[in-house]
């Protein structure tokens, strides 16, 4: 009897409970169409398959249900007393998790500029699909806010050089006048020495104009200190305002970088730029006067102290025209060295000064260096050979992200996917994975397992209910990236294509294997099968089970022997019942 027979046999109408459907009938019809070798096949999958069939067409039968499937199912239990057994052999079996991924490169890198701030765009040179090699230009930014600080730096750095320049004549000037002014301090000690000798009157006289000096060059160079103090403050004022605006200036840059309407904040910052010049015009006025007066306060001191040695030396000349030549040639000893300090003093004013320019001159080229580094960094070229997938940047946008251009080896691809908690357990770096996709068809390209990430990347929708047969979106859960790289190549492949992944987790080759609906659980926990000894009879023999596929499981001990067989299990009445009631009080969809 042919299956369509069958079913038609199985047509459940009011005359079910009338009609028997009974194994022998099947059997018969077998027996009639089937070779011998298709029979003894069939009969062994009689109980299960047979069952299923009959499962099937309750499934499309809307009137007799499950009383229908019953009936069948106790005059096959009453017709059918021979035992299914199935032969013990040894195979191959895998472990398999199934997953869902995209195909992407295996090497993509995103373009962008390494400045250190936000530029437009003046200029894109490529679009997505074009073929790039390393070094190819990529786009180009408009830095012409960095072209006028690269200037306004320069001029700064010319004005510098200028007040240098001056400072150090200032400086040589005044070991210039160190080393007069010693010479004539000298040259009066001996005068004065000669004066002493000769008129002690004269030396009171000189002593008395020399006192007098010395109050002048003090009150003359505390003046000059309080002028210079006060030079000083205008130039650290002026610095600030400088320094000020160019803070502003680059917040309003900021602020336009990102501004929706930027026209009040650009009027702001033509102003701000403006206050800038102004200010810095001001800032080199307040240094040139600086340095003059720090110049003049300077030569105050060395006045000062002129005078306070000429107090002396008319002091050593009184002195001396009463003690004696001695006396005197002490004198011209101490306005000698009192003459080689001031000199020596000025000496070291003078290379400080010089440092100290240079030292300025180093900063304000350091700065422009890193403008001029800033301005090399307007061309963005590629940094890899590829295909350009993306551009993220149009003329005029002013961008400042990591991916301006993407660029993919589209020649080397790799497999991605994000797996659940409770299965990435079982995924292991170097774990081989079949991988298929709809344009590539039946072919199945190997794979490897390549990154698995150790953190979790995004969170599913799924859950876990035991008391739920659907999904729900009470509770996330997380999932874990995994990548792999696809060992064998197929011009069909393209980015972004949904690639259907098998996770190779476990293997066992040549290995004992039995049907895992075979395996049954004693009371104790452990596992056994039941075998069919060449007399007919049957016995129990444990077994330790290994990795499962998707219908059969590894026996790894016991005293199960290849070539031995097995007897199969029966779909009982509770199996079927349970497959009735998850379809459905009227066994699941149906035709009419």
């Amino acid at each position: 009897m042919k299956l369509k027979e069958i079913l038609n046999k199985l047509n459940f109408t009011n005359k079910l409970y009338e009609e028997e459907f009974l194994d022998e009938e099947i059997d018969e019809s077998l027996d009639e169409e089937m070779s011998a070798k298709d029979r003894t096949f069939f009969k062994k999958i009689n109980k299960k398959v047979v069952a299923c069939m009959i499962i099937a067409a309750l499934v499309i039968s809307s009137v007799a249900g499950v009383a229908g499937f019953k009936y069948v199912r106790a005059n096959a239990k009453e017709t059918d007393s021979e035992a299914i057994t199935i032969e013990v052999t040894k195979q191959n079996i895998e472990k398999t998790l199934s997953a869902t991924g995209t195909i992407i490169s295996a090497e993509e890198s995103g373009q962008f500029a390494t400045t250190t701030s936000s530029y437009p765009v003046e200029e894109v040179y490529v679009k997505v699909g074009d073929v790039v090699k390393k070094g190819d230009p990529l786009y180009k930014l408009d830095m012409t806010t960095m072209e006028q600080t690269l200037s306004y730096q320069q001029q700064a750095l010319n004005i510098q050089n200028q007040q240098n320049e001056i400072a150090q004549q200032n400086a040589n000037q005044a070991l210039t006048d160190a080393q007069r002014n010693g010479a004539t301090q000298i040259n009066d000690s001996n005068r004065n020495l000669e004066s002493a000798q000769q008129d002690q009157n004269t030396a009171n006289r000189n002593k008395k104009n020399a006192d007098n000096n010395l109050t002048t060059a003090s009150n003359s160079e505390n003046a000059a200190e309080r002028a210079k103090d006060s030079a000083s403050a205008t130039l650290a004022a002026a610095q600030k305002k400088v320094d000020d605006l160019n803070t502003k200036i680059t917040d309003l840059e900021n602020q336009i970088a990102s501004a929706e309407d930027p026209t009040e904040l650009n009027n702001q910052l033509t102003q701000a730029k403006t206050d800038l010049e102004t200010a810095k015009t001001e800032l080199a006025t307040a240094q040139s006067d600086y340095d003059s007066k720090k110049s003049a306060y300077d030569s105050a001191v060395s006045a000062t102290e002129s005078a306070r040695q000429s107090v002396q030396s008319a002091s050593d000349s009184v002195a001396s025209a009463n003690r004696s030549v001695e006396s005197a040639q002490s004198s011209l000893n101490n306005t000698t060295e009192s003459a080689n300090s001031s000199v020596y003093t000025q000496a070291q004013a003078a290379k400080s000064n010089e440092l100290s320019a240079q030292s300025n001159t180093l900063s304000a080229k350091q700065e422009i260096e890193k403008s001029q580094e800033e301005l090399s960094k307007a061309t963005v070229y590629a940094s890899q050979d590829g295909t350009v997938t993306n551009v993220n940047i149009v003329k005029g946008q002013t961008y400042s992200g990591t991916d301006a251009v993407v660029i993919d080896n589209v020649t080397s691809l790799k497999a991605t996917a994000d797996i659940d908690e409770a299965q990435i357990p079982s995924i292991q770096v170097g774990q081989k994975v079949q991988i298929k996709t709809d344009a590539t068809g039946d072919e199945v390209l190997n794979g490897t397992v390549v990154f698995v990430s150790p953190t979790a990347t995004k969170n599913s929708t799924k859950t876990t209910d035991a008391t739920s047969t659907t999904a729900s979106v009470s509770k996330s859960r997380a999932t874990y990236r995994v990548d792999v790289q696809i060992d064998d190549s197929n011009e069909n492949l393209r980015l972004g294509m949904t690639a259907k992944m098998t996770f190779i987790t476990a293997s066992s080759e040549n290995a004992i294997a039995v049907p895992s609906s075979d395996i049954k659980t004693a009371d104790d926990g452990s596992k056994y099968v039941v075998i069919q000894t060449k007399d007919g009879s049957t016995k129990n023999v444990t077994v330790t089970t290994g990795i499962s596929d998707d219908f059969y499981t590894e026996i790894t001990g016991g005293d199960l022997k290849e070539g031995e067989m097995i007897v199969e299990s029966d779909m009982d009445e509770n199996s079927a019942d349970a497959t009735l009631e998850s379809m459905g009080t009227d066994g699941g969809i149906y035709f009419e």
